[in-house]
């Protein structure tokens, strides 16, 4: 990590295994006075400044010069955790602290303590992610309206047709349920793995599949059975087996926090559960009646899961963990203890270490987290330009994330959880400010309240009336679109597909986004998903490591960055700029327009070059 300018600059490593040494040099401009005494003080959260342990920084008279000092110093930590210093230092005889001030971008000298700290973090020596799962592309599928095949006939009556759109309303008690079933089912996914592999995937990412009384089935029923609207534990093996003849690996969503409240362990295996009112009243997951919390300190509970776990090592290679940042670190220490090297998706929103400062990187709970993050980074700088907001999320997240972690993290430029990509590229009530979460976060917006109580039924009549993307802007939602997916396949991590992004499907939040998986689709749309998936497989050796990542420079028109021997251009204005490298060598364009000339960069257009 390099942070300063001419005045003040610091390096150091980040971030660090555990017993690996981290090497912090300064260097500050002589014009500042006569620096007698420095050290770096630490912190783990939570604690006093300089509370942990301290490194002294010695004058290095080898490359210091009259114009500038430089002091080094090195130190190690035996523990895993984030920690934040700040530099104190004796300049002139007084004492002085230096600090990175994240709004400005600098580094500032003060006088007294103040809140903007370095960053660091440490992680086991031991941690080790799946090498399988580094440089893929991943492809996720909301199983119920992905691909219906052979479907039962005493079935049949339970779905609505493939062409029917979606449920919106409230039901007749004013409640909004998921209980529209369009019937795609294991046998699909089985049936279209050929168009998978087409886009170059080599891991399918599964919502859940077991019984459930609702279509999205996150309110499970029986953990041990698969619904019967999707077929069979045969089925799933089959499924399992042929994508694993063609380099795919199955991950499948288990909601391990909390399940429906009519599974039967609610009355079977009561301890498993929390209680408002010991066996009358159960804990409801954010006050949704049907969903049921487990107690996660019962034993009752361990022992259901493990018996649980077991089967399902049996047909899958990984797991998203559903809201894992609703699991305690004992759970999720627990479940990789007993998951034989299993791929562990947690499903994090928020930055993984500083969000809520827990231990999901440190090396022994989850291998990676769905990376909305980078998304978000991506969704902003394609649609508003703001090179800062860019920097300080990818910055923060590459400076802190293992790169054990940062490889096996998808991106997620959409799921089944926020609108397409089109929506936020060119839709309404998207957010840029990063006081915002989500650029998604639409429901923030005061326009859907009436004082403090949220009026569902006007922002889905808003949802619904506003579907279609209006003619004069789907034009520019195309060409957005392939910058932030293109941007998506060469950042650090593995892309993530939401099924029908490929082919145009559009729609804001649940139901809208999840629509069936279109009968007519755009080739051109999807002849770019293949071409860009290509180029990734090709190269997946450089896309398998974060280490080689490197932003060169960016602005409200470009970003140019590298890995490996790749530089990536991306133009995101509406004219045509000026690009110092030779664009007729590249190797990957957006659009074919992009080498006519050597040095001149189309609007909307991004190029990869190798050198």
């Amino acid at each position: 990590m390099q942070l300063g300018n001419k005045m003040i600059f610091i390096e150091y490593n980040s971030p660090l295994k555990t017993g690996e040494t981290m090497k912090i040099t300064l260097r500050i401009s002589n014009s500042f006075g006569f620096v007698n005494d420095a050290k770096v003080m630490f912190n783990r959260f939570g604690e006093a400044p300089g509370g942990e342990k301290n490194c002294y920084l010695a004058y290095n008279a080898d490359f210091s010069t009259s114009t500038k000092s430089v002091f080094d110093g090195i130190i190690t930590f035996d523990s895993p955790g984030y920690r934040s210093f700040y530099i104190e230092l004796k300049l002139n005889n007084q004492a002085k602290k230096i600090e990175y001030n994240s709004q400005t971008e600098e580094l500032v000298i003060v006088d007294s303590f103040g809140f903007n700290f370095f960053e660091q973090f440490v992680y086991l020596s031991s941690f080790k992610t799946p090498n399988w799962v580094k440089g893929g592309i991943m492809y996720q599928i909301y199983v119920d309206t992905f691909c219906a095949e052979n479907i039962p006939e005493y079935l049949k009556e339970k779905i609505v047709s493939w062409d029917s759109y979606p449920k919106w309303r409230a039901d007749e008690d004013g409640e909004y349920r998921n209980n529209q079933w369009y019937g795609g089912n294991l046998r699909g996914i089985i049936k279209m793995l050929p168009y998978i592999k087409s886009l170059g995937t080599t891991v399918i990412y599964l919502t859940p599949v077991f019984k459930s009384p609702s279509s999205n089935r996150y309110d499970i029923e029986d953990y041990e059975k698969i619904d019967e609207l999707l077929g069979t534990w045969e089925d799933y093996a089959e499924l399992s087996e042929k994508a694993s003849k063609m380099g795919i690996k199955i991950v499948q969503d288990q909601v391990f926090n909390h399940s429906s409240s009519e599974n039967m362990l609610l009355k079977e295996n009561q301890e498993m559960y929390d209680w408002e009112i010991p066996y009358t009243k159960p804990k409801c997951w954010w006050g949704y009646q049907n969903l049921v919390e487990f107690n996660k300190y019962n034993n009752a509970y361990f022992e259901y899961f493990t018996k649980v776990i077991k089967i399902y090592l049996k047909y899958m290679k990984g797991f998203r963990l559903d809201v894992a940042d609703n699991l305690p670190d004992h759970v999720l220490k627990y479940i990789r203890s007993i998951s034989n090297g299993t791929y562990l998706l947690g499903e994090v929103w928020k930055n993984a270490i500083t969000g809520e400062h827990r231990a999901f990187l440190e090396g022994d709970e989850l291998d990676g987290v769905m990376n909305y993050q980078f998304g978000n980074a991506i969704h902003r700088y394609i649609r508003w330009g703001n090179p800062k907001n860019f920097k300080d999320i990818v910055g923060n997240i590459c400076n802190l994330y293992p790169p054990e972690a940062l490889d096996v993290s998808p991106i997620f430029l959409s799921s089944h959880d926020t609108p397409r990509i089109l929506n936020i590229l060119v839709g309404d009530f998207m957010k840029e400010s990063l006081e915002f979460e989500n650029i998604w976060d639409m429901e923030k917006d005061s326009y859907w309240y009436d004082g403090e109580k949220f009026n569902t039924d006007r922002f889905r009549t808003w949802e619904f009336e506003n579907d279609v993307i209006p003619e004069e802007k789907l034009e520019l939602g195309q060409k957005l679109k392939k910058l932030a997916v293109f941007l998506q396949y060469t950042m650090p991590g593995l892309p993530s597909i939401f099924a029908g992004e490929e082919v145009g499907t559009t729609g804001y939040k649940d139901p809208f986004n999840r629509k069936p998986f279109p009968k007519d689709i755009n080739k051109d749309l999807y002849e770019f998903y293949v071409k860009i998936g290509e180029f990734r497989m090709q190269n997946r050796r450089t896309f398998s490591s974060s280490k080689n990542f490197k932003i060169l420079e960016i602005s409200n028109k470009k970003i140019i960055y590298k890995r490996g021997r790749f530089i990536f251009i991306v133009n995101i204005t509406p004219k045509e700029i000026f690009i110092k490298h030779n664009l007729r060598k590249s190797v990957f364009v957006v659009s074919p327009e992009a080498v006519k000339k050597s040095y001149m960069l189309p609007a909307y257009s991004a190029v990869a070059i190798k050198f």
